[in-house]
């Protein structure tokens, strides 16, 4: 399988992303370890998680995605897996995270401590891409760049990145950290789907141009219904669409 770089790091993916939100809630962990196996024998070296996963995110089963993907993480070289994962900061005020109490912020203390329990739950040394969940409304986003480029400098993380971002907090993100000396995000991963199609407005035309920015999209799982119908077998045979019917998937907001 061909592999390409995520921005302008040294990680080398690819082209597909192997999600993991459904492990350890529609997906045991004896599925969970099939499809990751079947993944990784078919080329697949990019897997993406997040401390608050699976969905849908309760108190009782947070972190347990972590857990099951670090188990199967111990049969693999490390060195051949590019692990992704998320801190969860405040969700801008539409969700509130059922980990560390509800009181998740951006700041130095949340993420250093969303850090270390991801590497403690899947019992690895280092972080290959560190992501922001959610953007942080009321923590500067200059306090969140320092403390994550802090994780960069202690060897804990490879390189961040950003999630479920617009245009503007992207931009403004990556002129703090050339502006103050620190890590960049180098990718952000955005929901995508028929029904949701925001990221093809000016965020994917700032991510063109931002050549140090790669990005990967989580594709909804909209459904379409079409029903049809023959008019008749002496007619035209012509299929006239009786009905469309749109439904947006459950999991929509928990990438």
């Amino acid at each position: 399988m061909e592999h390409r770089y995520i921005g302008k790091s040294g990680l080398r993916v690819s082209p597909i992303c192997m999600g993991t939100m459904s492990f350890g809630s529609w997906s045991d962990k004896k599925e969970s370890f099939k499809i990751l196996e079947e993944s990784y024998e078919r080329g697949i070296n990019f897997f993406d998680t997040a401390e608050v996963y699976p969905v849908p995110p309760s108190a009782e089963t947070v972190g347990v995605t972590e857990q099951i993907f670090g188990e199967w993480v111990q049969t693999k070289p490390r060195d051949s897996l590019i692990i992704a994962t998320k801190v969860a900061g405040a969700a801008a005020g539409w969700f509130v995270p059922p980990i560390r109490h509800g009181l998740t912020a951006l700041d130095r203390f949340h993420i250093e401590a969303a850090v270390e329990g991801s590497l403690r739950r899947m019992k690895i040394d280092y972080i290959d891409l560190y992501q922001v969940h959610w953007p942080d409304p009321i923590v500067p986003i200059d306090e969140t760049m320092e403390a994550l480029d802090r994780l960069v400098q202690a060897g804990k993380v490879r390189y961040t990145g950003t999630s479920n971002e617009t245009s503007y907090g992207l931009t403004k993100a990556n002129t703090v950290a050339d502006y103050e000396g620190l890590a960049r995000f180098q990718s952000i991963q955005n929901n995508f789907s028929l029904l949701n199609r925001r990221f093809l407005d000016e965020l994917a035309d700032r991510c063109v141009k931002e050549s140090t920015c790669h990005y990967y999209l989580i594709p909804q799982l909209a459904v379409v219904f079409l029903v049809v119908n023959t008019i008749s077998p002496r007619s035209t045979k012509k299929l006239s669409l009786r009905r469309i019917r749109l439904r947006r998937s459950k999991t929509e907001g928990y990438v």
